[in-house]
């Protein structure tokens, strides 16, 4: 059926005849540069404002990491309380297990370590580390000079004897002369070691500490280990640590180990803080009355030792609030 006229006329007014409407499109509009003169695009360009650059943020500098030659220390001091696997280690020193048993296999390599075959656990050889003490002046003869004193109060007292240098909050036992009795302490021997917080030459080292160097070392310090009469924290262990230095010597009542009883003092060798000596036993043989009279006694040997009698050591005897609970 064709259109009627009148349709026509309205088809006429609503598009005129030989133009399209314009396809709708969704396309974001842009400005076709190639079809205006290029001063007009110039023009165009110097109106559009432009946005302000955004300021950019302060480059943080990154945390300088320890070197090899430090992270090596460092893991000399995580294996000197016991032995530990690379992953361990890394852990410790905040590092992956690659790096960390690279780390550990240079110092395998250069004698600082050992490593065991089976549980694959690497240990600090501490004899290599005293090597590299041999030429100085102030530890030159340290064993000559400690041994005798050591052999002689074992000898006088019956109880065992030994000396102690400090590794990462703990004290390594480098010396040690056991008791005459057919019965003492049990796991005592060379190499062991014990936590600083609670064992009688753990607290004579820290005692002799000036203020920098024992905040450095408490850091170190976890107050885990011990019986229920060790000191729990830092504060409590600096209560203690002020008795030490009143007395001259420090006492270890079944604090790092029950059934047993401790006398350290400091130990200088040519005026330099190097460990503890101590004396150790059963708690019944080692009785308030003894282990003042053993204390009294290591404060006078040691003393002549580090060739300065005064230096740190009270003239005063034991205080009286001393009390051990026997």
């Amino acid at each position: 059926m064709l259109p009627s006229a009148t349709s026509l006329v309205i088809l006429a007014e609503r598009e005129p005849l030989g133009m399209a409407q314009p396809v709708a499109s969704h396309a974001p509009r842009r400005l076709d540069c190639w079809a205006m003169p290029r001063s007009s695009v110039s023009a165009v360009r110097k109106r559009s404002p432009r946005s302000k650059p955004r300021p950019r943020a302060a480059a943080r500098l990154p945390a300088q990491s320890p070197s090899a030659s430090l992270r090596g220390i460092q893991a000399l001091e995580v294996l000197a309380p016991k032995p530990l696997t690379a992953a361990e280690v890394g852990r410790s020193l905040q590092v992956n297990r690659s790096t960390a048993l690279r780390l550990l296999l240079d110092l395998e390599a250069g004698g600082y370590v050992s490593r065991e075959p089976t549980t694959k656990r690497f240990s600090a050889i501490s004899a290599r580390l005293w090597g590299l003490m041999s030429h100085t002046m102030d530890h030159g003869d340290w064993r000559s000079a400690l041994d005798p004193i050591l052999s002689s109060v074992r000898d006088d007292f019956g109880e065992a004897t030994c000396f102690g240098v400090p590794a990462n909050g703990f004290m390594v036992y480098m010396s040690f002369f056991p008791s005459v009795h057919p019965f003492g302490l049990l796991y005592d021997r060379l190499g062991v070691t014990r936590p600083m917080h609670c064992s009688a030459i753990g607290k004579a080292y820290l005692s002799a500490l000036n203020p920098t160097m024992l905040d450095q070392e408490m850091k170190r310090l976890t107050f885990e280990e011990g019986t229920q009469f060790a000191a729990k924290g830092p504060l409590e262990l600096r209560e203690r640590l002020e008795d030490v230095r009143r007395d001259g010597y420090a006492i270890d009542w079944q604090e790092s180990l029950e059934g047993g009883a401790c006398v350290a003092v400091p130990v200088w060798v040519g005026g330099t803080l190097i460990g503890a000596a101590g004396v150790l036993g059963p708690i019944s043989r080692m009785t308030r009355e003894r282990i003042a009279s053993i204390g009294k006694r290591m404060v006078g040997d040691f003393a002549r030792v580090s060739g300065a009698a005064s230096h740190r050591i009270s003239a005063a005897g034991p205080r009286s609030s001393v009390t051990l609970p026997i």
